[in-house]
């Protein structure tokens, strides 16, 4: 299960599963927002997130091939 506490995501490797953010600010349409995963261990982004942003949310979809190798 994909959870999402403050400023913390916790997705357990392989898991499958979506997570809300409420939109704040103007949204046009085609607009589009980025998620990135980044490790402070290796300082690098492990995964790369796109989806469609709308006027109310931004919601993310992870497969288990997403999430695999975190």
């Amino acid at each position: 299960m994909i959870r999402l506490i403050r400023r913390r995501l916790i997705i357990p490797q392989g898991d499958t599963g979506t997570f809300i953010i409420p939109t704040l600010g103007f949204v046009k349409d085609g607009d589009k927002a980025v998620l990135y995963i980044y490790d402070n261990l290796t300082k690098t982004t492990v995964l790369e997130k796109e989806t469609a942003a709308t006027p109310n949310n931004l919601t993310f979809y992870f497969m288990p091939s997403d999430t695999m190798n975190l």
